[in-house]
C-alpha cells in the first residue's frame, strides 16, 4: 500500500516535470508561429482577401497598415501598405472599399499557390514560378528597366470565370526569386499598360524574360484596370522607395541585402 509521503513525493515528481515541459512546449509553438505556422496562417488570410471586402476586413487579416498614400489617378483613393514577415500586401481602397489589392513574397520560404488567388484559373508558386509556367498567352506585358530598378509584369483577363476581374503577375525588385532582362534599355509593352504597343522587334527580347524571370507579385485589379496604364509607379504595388526609411539599421539592411542577393538574376 502507498503511503502518503510517497504519494506527495510522486506528485512532486509529476508537478516538476510539467513545470519543466510549459517552457520548451512554449518555445516551440513561439518558433511555430514565427516559421511553419506563421506561413501557413498568413497564406490562409491571403486566400480570405478579394476586391470589393472592406478596409477593415483587410486590416483584421493583416493588422495595422505600416503606410498609407494617395493613389496615382484615382480620385479618393489611399493605398494602404501592410508588412509580416513573408510578404507585403498592399490594398487599394476608396469609400472604405477594397478596389484592388497585391501580395509581394519576400521569404524565399514562403509558398503562395496562385490557385488559391484566382478562382482555381492560374496553376504556379508565387515567388517560385516562372512566367512562362504561370501565364500561357498574356493579354499584356510590361519591362520597365531603369539604372537601379527592374520590373516585368504580364496581364490575364478570364471573363465570368474571374468574375470580370483582371489579374496581373508581377516581378517586383522588392520579392524574392531571379530576373533576366532580355535586352530592353528602357521601357516596352503593350495594351492596356500602353496606349499602343511597343515596335514588335523591341519587344523580342520579352521572350527570354519569360523564360527566365520569377513571377514574386499578384495584384487583383478587380473590374477597372484603366490604372495599369502609365506603368507599375501607377499600382497599388510595394516599392523600394516606399520602404528604404525602415531599412535605417545595419541588421535591417544586411537581412533586405541577402534576400536580394539569394535571388538576383542577369540584366
Amino acid at each position: 500500500m502507498v503511503d502518503a509521503a510517497s504519494l506527495i513525493g510522486l506528485f512532486a515528481t509529476v508537478f516538476a516535470a510539467v513545470a519543466a515541459a510549459i517552457p520548451f512546449g512554449v518555445s516551440t509553438r513561439n518558433w511555430w508561429m514565427r516559421s511553419f505556422g506563421s506561413r501557413r496562417q498568413l497564406s490562409r488570410r491571403l486566400s480570405k482577401m478579394a476586391v470589393g471586402v472592406t478596409l477593415d476586413y483587410a486590416k483584421s487579416l493583416f493588422g495595422t497598415p505600416l503606410m498609407q498614400k494617395d493613389a496615382y489617378n484615382v480620385a479618393d483613393a489611399v493605398d494602404y501598405i501592410f508588412t509580416t514577415e513573408h510578404a507585403w500586401i498592399v490594398a487599394r481602397i476608396q469609400r472604405g472599399e477594397v478596389l484592388a489589392w497585391s501580395v509581394t513574397v519576400t521569404d524565399k520560404r514562403f509558398k503562395v499557390d496562385l490557385r488559391n488567388l484566382t478562382f482555381g484559373l492560374v496553376k504556379g508558386k508565387l515567388g517560385r514560378s516562372r512566367f512562362s509556367d504561370v501565364v500561357e498567352q498574356p493579354s499584356g506585358v510590361i519591362e520597365e528597366v531603369g539604372s537601379v530598378s527592374y520590373a516585368y509584369a504580364e496581364r490575364t483577363y478570364f471573363g465570368r470565370p474571374s468574375a470580370y476581374q483582371s489579374f496581373v503577375f508581377m516581378h517586383n525588385m522588392e520579392g524574392v526569386g531571379t530576373f533576366e532582362n532580355g535586352g530592353s534599355t528602357s521601357v516596352v509593352g503593350t495594351r492596356p499598360f500602353f496606349a499602343t504597343d511597343s515596335p514588335r522587334s523591341a519587344l523580342e527580347s520579352i521572350r527570354a524574360t519569360r523564360q527566365s524571370t520569377t513571377v514574386n507579385t499578384f495584384l487583383s485589379c478587380g473590374r477597372d484596370d484603366s490604372f495599369l496604364e502609365g506603368g507599375a509607379a501607377m499600382w497599388p504595388v510595394i516599392f523600394h522607395e516606399f520602404v528604404i526609411p525602415f531599412r535605417s539599421s545595419p541588421a535591417q539592411w544586411q537581412l533586405w541585402l541577402s534576400n536580394r542577393l539569394a535571388g538576383i538574376g542577369k540584366r
